[in-house]
């Protein structure tokens, strides 16, 4: 089988997170090589603050939602939160950042999409929360994202991704090369994570379908102790349809961010739009082919890794 190369993959840009020991190295996300390696040092750095928590997640597996629940649970509140989410995603800002430039306080709620065995020591033991979701859902959400993102490459700055669902699928099921590396790698390490009493494992399908138990959990794993009603209020203002208007519209300062990513205003903010499309269980039925479903469940019928993991696929 051809699998069609990355075009922001590690054959191109070179670019790993490594665990200290060299031992995993892990595809990187590089938006600007100069912003990577100022996100790398500080990454590699940092000291961990014990009143914080780590939210683990492959990308498109609900991490926006998770955090602004998350974060709303730390500071007792259903108002959406205005600070701005993305100067806690280390792996596009340095993390560094936040307290030497007094951008967000603790508590908080850092967010990586990196796997945790690449990142230092300092990370590893804190109370971390991980969110999975179906990966057909995943990588239906994925394209849908890539494919209006920009993927500059010589005498075209605005090149796109140029290839269809099945193509692409060919690449999240098999490619190796991917920025965080391959979903099922991924899985197969955090899922091994479960039963570590600082973890925490929530299914983006439960936030969805049984948002007040799925929130009460992880409350309870947090030791926020929110009331069951400010908790049946967060569930009620995080449902997609409440949630996905008032975060894309809701302005920021990015100066910050900008700076580092060397992004202009307009590229930040078409970036962040891409975020919140349908958050749909099951949309991958309305998105795949005969072919796509076969191709996708042949390779889930080999994949041993996963077999104890309990997805939801509707």
């Amino acid at each position: 089988m051809e699998i069609p190369p990355h075009p922001r993959g590690c054959t191109v840009t070179n670019r790993f997170v490594s665990s200290e020991d060299g031992a995993i190295k892990i595809p990187a996300l590089v938006v600007k090589d100069e912003g990577f390696v100022a996100v790398e040092n500080a990454i590699k750095s940092y000291k961990w603050k014990d009143e914080d928590f780590l939210l683990v997640s492959y990308p498109k597996n609900g991490t926006n939602f998770l955090w602004e629940i998350m974060t709303m649970l730390l500071r007792g509140t259903s108002e959406y939160i205005q600070d701005f989410k993305a100067v806690c995603m280390m792996d596009l800002f340095p993390v560094t950042k936040l307290d030497t430039d007094n951008l967000f306080a603790s508590p908080r709620v850092l967010n990586t999409h990196y796997r945790l065995e690449a990142l230092p020591a300092e990370f590893h033991g804190k109370k971390t929360v991980i969110v999975m979701r179906n990966p057909k859902d995943v990588c239906v959400s994925y394209f849908h994202q890539e494919s209006k993102m920009e993927f500059p490459k010589p005498g075209n700055e605005n090149a796109t991704l140029e290839m269809t669902l099945h193509e692409y699928m060919k690449i999240f099921l098999y490619g190796q090369d991917m920025p965080f590396g391959n979903f099922f790698k991924y899985i197969e390490h955090t899922w091994t994570l479960r039963n570590k009493p600082n973890v925490h494992v929530v299914f983006y399908e439960e936030l969805v379908q049984d948002p007040v138990k799925a929130i009460t959990k992880v409350n309870d794993f947090m030791g926020t102790g929110r009331s069951p009603e400010m908790i049946a209020q967060i569930a009620d203002v995080t449902t997609f349809s409440k949630m996905q208007p008032a975060k894309t519209q809701q302005g920021h300062d990015n100066t910050a961010l900008l700076n580092v990513l060397r992004m202009d205003e307009t590229a930040l903010k078409r970036t962040l739009a891409l975020m919140f499309r349908k958050g749909k269980v099951g949309d991958w039925k309305d998105q795949f082919t005969v072919a796509d479903n076969e191709l996708f469940d042949a390779f889930l019928e080999q994949w041993t890794g996963g077999k104890d993991i309990p997805f939801i696929y509707e």
